[in-house]
Order: C-alpha cells, then sequence, then structure tokens
C-alpha cells in the first residue's frame, strides 16, 4: 500500500516533502511509538498552506483512513484525528482549494458508520470530531450524531457528539432541532460531564428553549465543584494551525459557565430564594472561579431584585482577604456597585486600606487604581466616601497634596459637605496654586470647596464666567457671594431656560429676592410647551419660596391635572404642601404612583412628612411585597440608583409601621 504511494508519487509543494510524506505514512504504519508520533505531529506541522492545506493531504486522506479501517493498526484514534484536522475540522467555514477537495474525498468515505460504532472508545470519539470536517456538506450528519448519541455508552464521546452537533446544527434547518437535543441531554444525561457540556453550548445559541432550572443549578453547582471548567492544556505553538479544533472541543471551559449561571438565575423569574441560595452555594465552594462567578452575577442580581442581602454582602466582605487576587477584586467590584447595600462591610473595606502603601503612585498604592481616563480613586476609597465615613477624610486631605489630579477626588470630599470643614485650607490652597491651563481640575476644587465650607469660597468666585455650573456653585455659597449679585440678575433674562432657573436659584440663595427668584419660576409654571425639566424645576423653587410665594396655590394646583406629566404632578404636589400645607394634593397621588414608578420615592417621603400612612398603605404595602426594583431596567443600575430604592424601602416600612 505505501510502497505503491511511493512508486505513483504525491503531488507535493516543496522538494522535501517528496520523500518526506511517505516516509512518515509509513512511519504510521509502523511498530515504533515514537516514530509514530513523530510522523502525526511531522505531518500536522507541514500540512497548512495558509488557510488552505498543501496538495499532498489530498493522496493522503484514502491511505490514512484505510490505516483506522485496519483493526491492527495502532493509535487509530491519533491517526483519525489527523484526517479530521488535515480536512479542516476546526475550520468548517472554509470551503475553498485542496480543503475542499479533502473534505470531499471524507463526506464521500463509506466507512464512517463503522468508525463511530467501533469497539474502541477513543476511535468513536475521533470519528465524532472528524466528521466536523464535513458538516456543510452533509447537512444530514445531526440526525446521524443524534441516533449515534442514543445509543453511546461512554459519556466522553457522547461529549464530543454534542459539540459536533452543534456545529453541524448551524446548517439549514438543523438550528432547532440541535436545541431540542441541548436542552433534552441537559435534563436527562446521566453523567455530569454531559449534563454541563450540553447546558454551556445551549447557553451560546440564540433564543435557547426552557429548560428544568432544578436540574440545571444542580448540574451546575456539580461541575464547579469537580473542576470541570478547568482550562484545556495550551497547544503546541508549532502544530496549533491544524489543532485548533481541540481547542474548540473543549468548549467546557471556564467561559460558558457564567452564561448558564446566568442562564439558570434569569430561569427562576422572581423567585429570589433559589437565586440566593445558588449565589451562597457558589460562594462557600473551594474552587475560586465559582467564588468569582457568583460575585459577579450577585451585582446583576442586586441591581434587579430585592431580597435580604445581609448574609451575601457578609460573605463578599471575608471574601476580601480571600487568597486568589481575582476572587477579591470580584468582592471589591461587588461592593462598589451596590450603594448602601454594602454598608455592613465598611469594615472589611478599610481593612483593605489600613495597610496601604505609603507612597502615593497610580499603580503602586491601595488608594488609587488605573483608569481609563488616567488614575483614580480606588473602588475602596470611593466605597468608604460614599458611606461617609470619616476614616479614610486623612487619605483624601493627603491626596489633595499629593496626587491632586486623580479622578472622583473631589467629588468624593464634597460628598462628606460640612464635615469635611478641615480640608478648606488645603482645597484654598491649591486652588490659589493652579495654572489657567488647569480649568477642569479648578472646577473639581470649587465644588468641593462650596460643598465643605461655602462661607470661604467667595473670593474664588469672584472672576467664574455665569453659567448653570457657576450659578449653582454661587448658589452654595450663599451671601459670601453677594459681590456677584448683579452678573447674576442679568442672567435672570438670559436666553438660556437652564441659565435662567439656575439664576433664579442664585438669587434667592445669594440676595434672598424671593421676588426676583419667583418671577422667573413664573414664566415657567403657565408655559405648557415648556420642557417637563424646566417645569418641575421651577415648581420645585417655588416650593423653596414656601409661604412667599402662597398667591401661586391655585396656579400649582392647576398642573395637577391628567394631562401633566407625572413628575409635574408630583412636583405641585410637593410645592402645595411647602407653599400653603395643603394634604388633599399629595393624597391624590396614588395615580402617579401607579404611573410614573420613578416618582415613588417623591411620593413616599411626602406621604411620611405629611403623616398620610392610613391613604399610602396599600400602595407601601404593594411596593414592599413587590421583588423586582422599581427602577429596574435591562441596562442594570448603579449604586446610586439602587441606593434610591432601598431608600425607597425605607420609607414604605416606616408608612406601614
Amino acid at each position: 500500500m505505501i510502497d505503491g504511494m511511493v512508486d505513483t508519487g504525491l503531488r507535493v509543494s516543496g522538494v522535501q516533502d517528496v520523500g518526506a510524506v511517505p516516509r512518515m505514512l509509513n512511519d504510521l504504519a509502523g511498530s515504533d511509538p515514537a516514530a509514530r508520533a513523530t510522523a502525526l505531529r511531522n505531518l500536522c506541522r507541514i500540512a497548512p498552506d495558509g488557510e488552505d492545506v498543501r496538495p499532498w493531504v489530498v493522496d493522503a486522506l484514502p491511505v490514512l483512513l484505510e490505516l483506522v479501517a485496519d483493526p491492527e493498526t495502532a493509535d487509530r484514534d491519533r491517526i483519525l484525528r489527523l484526517v479530521g484536522d488535515l480536512a479542516g475540522a476546526d475550520r468548517t467555514w472554509y470551503m475553498a482549494g485542496e480543503t475542499l477537495r479533502a473534505k470531499r474525498i471524507l463526506a464521500g468515505y463509506a466507512g464512517f458508520a463503522e468508525f463511530l460504532t467501533d469497539d474502541d472508545p477513543l476511535v468513536r470519539d475521533a470519528a465524532a470530531y472528524t466528521l466536523r470536517a464535513v458538516s456543510r456538506l452533509l447537512p444530514e450528519l445531526t440526525g446521524v450524531l443524534w441516533e449515534r448519541y442514543i445509543d453511546e455508552p461512554d459519556p466522553a464521546v457522547r461529549v464530543t457528539l454534542l459539540g459536533s452537533g452543534v456545529i453541524t446544527g448551524a446548517v439549514g434547518s438543523n438550528y432547532e432541532p440541535i436545541k431540542a437535543w441541548l436542552a433534552w441531554a441537559a435534563d436527562s444525561d446521566g453523567d455530569l460531564l454531559v449534563r454541563i457540556t450540553a447546558l454551556t453550548e445551549l447557553m451560546a445559541l440564540y433564543d435557547p428553549p426552557p429548560f428544568d432550572a432544578e436540574t440545571a443549578r444542580d448540574t451546575l453547582l456539580a461541575a464547579y465543584r469537580e473542576g470541570l471548567n478547568r482550562e484545556p492544556a495550551p497547544l503546541d505553538d508549532a502544530v496549533a494551525p491544524l489543532l485548533a479544533g481541540q481547542r474548540m472541543a473543549a468548549r467546557r471551559w471556564t467561559p460558558g459557565y457564567p452564561q448558564v449561571l446566568s442562564a439558570v438565575r434569569a430561569a427562576f423569574r422572581t423567585d429570589v430564594g433559589p437565586q440566593l441560595d445558588l449565589l451562597e452555594q457558589m460562594l462557600d465552594l473551594p474552587a475560586s472561579d465559582a467564588r468569582q462567578d457568583a460575585l459577579h452575577e450577585a451585582q446583576s442580581m442586586m441591581q434587579r431584585l430585592r431580597a435580604p442581602y445581609l448574609p451575601l454582602v457578609q460573605r463578599a466582605a471575608e471574601l476580601l482577604a480571600d487568597g486568589d487576587l481575582q476572587v477579591r477584586t470580584a468582592a471589591l467590584r461587588l461592593l462598589h456597585g451596590i450603594g448602601e447595600i454594602g454598608r455592613p462591610a465598611a469594615d472589611a473595606v478599610w481593612a483593605v486600606l489600613a495597610k496601604a502603601d505609603q507612597r502615593i503612585r497610580p499603580g503602586q498604592s491601595a488608594w488609587i487604581s488605573n483608569g481609563t481616563h488616567g488614575p483614580v480613586l480606588s473602588p475602596a476609597v470611593q466605597i468608604l466616601a460614599g458611606f461617609g465615613d470619616d476614616r479614610v477624610l486623612p487619605m483624601l486631605e493627603r491626596l489633595l497634596d499629593e496626587a491632586p489630579d486623580v479622578g472622583e477626588l473631589h467629588r468624593c470630599i464634597a460628598g462628606y459637605g460640612l464635615r469635611a470643614r478641615g480640608l478648606s485650607r488645603t482645597l484654598r490652597r491649591r486652588l490659589r496654586g493652579l495654572r489657567p491651563s488647569e480649568q477642569a481640575q479648578r472646577l473639581g476644587l470649587l465644588q468641593a470647596l462650596t460643598a465643605v465650607a461655602p462661607n470661604e469660597t467667595g473670593d474664588h468666585l469672584a472672576h467664574e464666567p455665569i453659567d448653570v455650573v457657576t450659578l449653582g456653585l454661587l448658589a452654595r455659597a450663599g451671601r459670601t457671594a453677594a459681590a456677584r449679585i448683579p452678573d447674576i440678575r442679568k442672567a435672570l433674562t438670559s436666553a438660556k431656560p437652564a441659565v435662567q432657573l439656575a439664576a433664579a436659584y442664585a438669587i434667592w440663595h445669594v440676595a434672598g429676592d424671593a421676588t426676583a427668584a419667583a418671577a422667573v419660576y413664573d414664566r415657567f409654571l403657565d408655559n405648557r410647551s415648556a420642557a417637563t425639566g424646566h417645569v418641575v424645576t421651577a415648581i420645585d423653587g417655588l416650593g423653596e419660596l414656601g409661604i412667599r410665594v402662597a398667591d401661586r396655590r391655585r396656579r400649582l394646583a392647576a398642573r395637577m391635572d391628567a394631562r401633566s406629566d407625572g413628575v409635574i404632578v408630583v412636583a405641585a404636589a410637593d410645592a402645595l404642601w411647602r407653599v400653603a400645607g395643603d394634604r388633599d394634593a399629595v393624597r391624590r397621588l396614588g395615580r402617579v404612583w401607579e404611573a410614573a414608578p420613578g416618582t415613588r420615592p417623591r411620593i413616599a417621603r411626602l406621604w411620611v412628612e405629611t403623616g398620610d400612612a392610613r391613604y399610602g398603605a396599600r400602595y407601601a404595602r404593594a411596593e414592599a411585597d413587590t421583588a423586582i426594583r422599581h427602577n429596574a431596567s435591562n441596562r442594570g443600575l448603579s449604586a446610586e440608583e439602587i441606593s434610591d430604592d432601598e431608600r425607597l424601602l425605607g420609607l414604605c416600612v416606616r408608612l406601614l409601621a
């Protein structure tokens, strides 16, 4: 057989291959294991020609298939896998040149039925893999693979059959049948590896069919326990071009697991108990990837659903000291993204910072991280600053001296308000030392200074150009900014509505001129064509003026009609309560509560303030019994939005109490 091939000659692309390829084929048929291994390796190495294969492959395939068909041949499974690699089992999309000719030869080979039912499970596994090469030429392979799966006793072969079935399922009308096959295998196969493989393959498909969530949850937990998602061994670079299919065959690796976890959790819909139980079990597993995936998924759950998260938060706090860096990072990221829910973990977060390096440099200090646009405060510092933890104030003051351009620094300082008054001296010194080109940093420093020491800001605001931001700063500075009153009055007649409203707010806080402020607010109060945001700002401004604008009571009541936007109705009811002590308006907000969920925190606060617990109780009870957050969305929630919903729940509890 081999001698015949040598006599006829192989059409090779290089002279060095004329004698080499027949010799390698002879080695494959021989009895020396080392020679066979070398031949297999070298055939893989010399076969590629760019995306195609060399011409000798077409002539070698029948010889290789004949070797596999001979039960006396050693390493039949490895030779059969070589056949698949040479014919492009990993490049099912490539249908041109010599590779296409090789695929056609393989598709016309009649002995594959015997390979799929061979006594050797390794040969059956190699046959299931090799058939991927001809999936686009034989769409009916899906049925063949399915029938073989039903009768296959070896679970490792069933895994390969599933993977090959997914590839053949991308051709013709096989897509829906393969989804049904995978769902059935995930629910009923007796082997854990087969079930988790079916789940990972299923979740990678578009619009997967329903599956049994309880079974899938148990399968996922067991797979994490057994470590079935470990990364496969790296491939030899010298032969990788024709062995990439083996990497595709190892799809039980971890990238599929987070998708399965997310899908299993989503299958329980708003039933919080099983989802919490799943995540808590994963966090207790010794496998670091299980803990990491659970922490990532926990944030997604907290963004959408309400639940008693204290045990989970406490476990995340413990994992801040985990031995695995990725787990520690995932735990910190979780606590950084859940707002007030993470407050019980404050001491554990502080422990992360307590031993920080005294050198403040990005990448070398636990206080600073490298962000997308430069250095920013580390998540640990931002978490504690968000909680208003006084322990980080000395850090923030030191950062003002040594790393004043770190992102989020000024915002975090401003969040402390008057409690951070001790930082005002450093803030003013930094302001005096700024160059004209550092305008962005100047704005951050001004916002921080007006928050922590508003009465010390006047001199620094004396020459700022009048715009919405500056007007807001002047309003916070109050009477200290009296020198800018003429500029504020000019802005009252600006062509920009936002500037007018900001100037009205500022003239009241800086000059105490309620008449001038109310005149601006009146322009928007009755204007039905004004933007909703501008109308709400004007109504809120009148509410802040209180009894001084009591004569606007009827006009405010007119904005509570059915034609008005829900946020305008709530703002008008709030203003009527503050201007005229009108509780009747507040008692008519039930319809807005139902129609505009975003207004619920403000309505609940009004009901608590006015003591309308009897009216609001039924709405509060329904809200407290709802598992989905009032502001949940497909894009996920920020930490501030999660905190907003938690405050709403707190108000509902007060109403019910």
